[in-house]
């Protein structure tokens, strides 16, 4: 076969549009070296499919993981041997035959991979061990290096290969913000992060949210991460995120207290560090996801004193989380008792609180702090309860007593409004129906002028409840006029009544519709039937 043959394209295929000889493909499928011998260099690195897959990549993707047949780690020798730029060649994705070999978990052809860079001089390299340390910091369009690849599809004995032969080298973040060290904590691969974290000297351990390992570990609910992190790295603990999160702020949000105590047993110090934006503590993370961090407080127990940027202290999340049984362990703790009158920025307690939003709970608290003076004002302004246990916290809207008076005062003036407009309403249609008598008058004799159907039942119904609806709805007319005056508290009392006054003559005025065209139509009993059921149907 000649090289023209083999080669992927022909002058009526675009450039782009490359192919590979169904033979050829087949030869690198089962690692048959013979149909590539008569090919030169320049042409073997020509044949590739329309994903740009060389020989090379082709046979490394065919081969099964389970098979660790020579002939295969031979095909990538020999074909190597012929053609040493296929190493370096990348397929339409940017990967080299290394990214592939380490995605399959193909650890024997990793090693001739790495090892055949030592056969030759890579331009612009000074030697082999260059040129093995080039091809492994090489990344495909994803930002992933071979490293990348065999991490995220848990390949340890790949790992093993690859961080040996380049530990000084630094793995930066690929474009999704990943390093091989968060990856292998995100997927909870344990003995990965444990081999990446003892053999590399020079790691990234932050993605661009400045998240080390040991946010991940603290996720995953894993001490076993945080137990066999090197002495070296322990200066992990302490760092912190974009967020100003520490590895104990996660671990307290998730409530994983065993890794909470692993990092307590070797720096107590990531107690006391507030996050960037509220400067909440650990432990205030932990009273506002609910419950009661022992580790934290058994450790540190002066870090209760802590305060976020609102001045809340322990008690003020606890009076919002925390059930009573919860509240009642709490409060056994004197120092944590004290903490009962300590305010926040706007003059809160957390017996303030604990009024406005968990009222029905005052007085037992109260009852259980009763030996220690506490000042609790009438009057008081209290902050809108936010999720204390997430880094992204909703601004507080804090509401003190004027304002809190302005807005019930604006809420009545728009109540007022439409219930006067309804009311009024129902006092025009029931003043004109009262000289609008269903049936007509009396035109002569000694009742004239007087209703034709006075006599009937369902009339006398009518007229009832139109007088009923028109005084009341005057009624929550006169109510709403009243209003207009300064007469303070009495305000509330008028709108409730208005309100009542206004529902109540409604259903009067559809009683009054009702048995108004029931008085006319008795004449005709199915179509009296009919409107009198559609009409009662506003009840339903």
């Amino acid at each position: 076969m000649s090289a023209n043959d083999g080669a992927a394209s022909s002058s009526n295929v675009a450039a782009e549009d490359t192919y590979m000889d169904p033979q050829l493909y087949d030869a690198a499928v089962k690692g048959n070296i013979e149909p590539f011998e008569n090919i030169t260099a320049r042409e073997l690195d020509s044949i590739v499919t329309p994903n740009k897959n060389t020989i090379l990549h082709i046979n490394i993707m065919s081969r099964k993981r389970s098979s660790m047949e020579t002939a295969s780690t031979m095909f990538v020798e020999e074909i190597l041997n012929m053609c040493p730029s296929l190493l370096y060649q990348v397929d339409v994705n940017g990967e080299t035959p290394l990214h592939v070999a380490a995605k399959y978990g193909h650890s024997d052809v990793v090693e001739v991979l790495i090892k055949s860079t030592t056969k030759f001089q890579h331009e612009g390299l000074e030697s082999g061990i260059g040129a093995a340390k080039q091809i492994l910091r090489m990344t495909n369009n994803e930002g992933n290096t071979a490293l990348h690849e065999a991490v995220k599809y848990k390949h340890l004995d790949v790992v093993k290969i690859l961080t040996k032969v380049d530990p000084y080298f630094t793995y930066f973040a690929n474009k999704r913000g990943e390093t091989p060290l968060h990856i292998a904590a995100a997927k909870d691969s344990l003995e990965i992060l444990v081999e990446i974290l003892k053999t590399c000297r020079l790691l990234a351990h932050e993605d661009p949210y400045q998240m080390t390992a040991l946010y991940a570990s603290a996720k995953n609910q894993d001490p076993d991460i945080t137990r066999k992190i090197p002495e070296e790295k322990k200066s992990l603990i302490n760092k912190t995120d974009y967020y100003g999160w520490t590895p104990l702020h996660y671990a307290a949000y998730h409530r994983n207290s065993e890794t909470m105590k692993l990092l307590l047993e070797d720096d107590i110090f990531a107690a006391y560090i507030g996050d960037k934006h509220r400067r909440m503590a650990p432990l205030h993370i932990a009273i506002g996801r609910g419950y009661i961090p022992n580790e934290i407080i058994s450790r540190c127990p002066d870090c209760c004193e802590l305060v976020d940027k609102r001045r809340w202290n322990v008690l003020h999340f606890a009076m919002l989380s925390l059930t009573y049984e919860d509240l009642e362990i709490l409060l056994r703790d004197p120092l944590i008792r004290n903490l009962i009158n300590n305010k926040d920025v706007d003059g809160n307690t957390p017996l303030h609180l604990l009024a406005t939003f968990r009222s029905p709970l005052l007085r037992k608290i109260k009852d259980m702090v009763g030996d220690i003076p506490f000042d609790f004002g009438f009057d008081m302004s209290v902050g809108r309860v936010v999720d204390s246990g997430s880094h992204q916290l909703t601004d507080d809207v804090v509401i003190d007593g004027d304002q809190r008076k302005e807005e019930v005062k604006k809420a009545m003036e728009k109540a007022k409004e439409s219930h006067l407009i309804v009311a009024a309403l129902i006092a025009t249609v029931t003043f004109t129906a009262a000289f609008t008598l269903p049936g007509g008058m009396i035109q002569e004799g000694d009742k004239e002028g007087t209703a034709i159907l006075s006599k009937k039942a369902a009339f006398q119904a009518f007229v009832i409840t139109d007088a009923l609806a028109m005084v009341l709805s005057l009624s929550a007319v006169f109510a709403h006029f009243l209003m207009s005056t300064p007469v303070g508290e009495a305000n509330r009392f008028l709108v409730l009544h208005g309100a009542y006054f206004t529902m109540i003559a409604m259903g009067a005025m559809v009683i009054a519709f009702v048995t108004g065209t029931y008085a006319m139509l008795t004449t005709s009993l199915w179509l009296a039937i009919l409107t009198t059921s559609i009409g009662l149907s506003f009840f339903y």
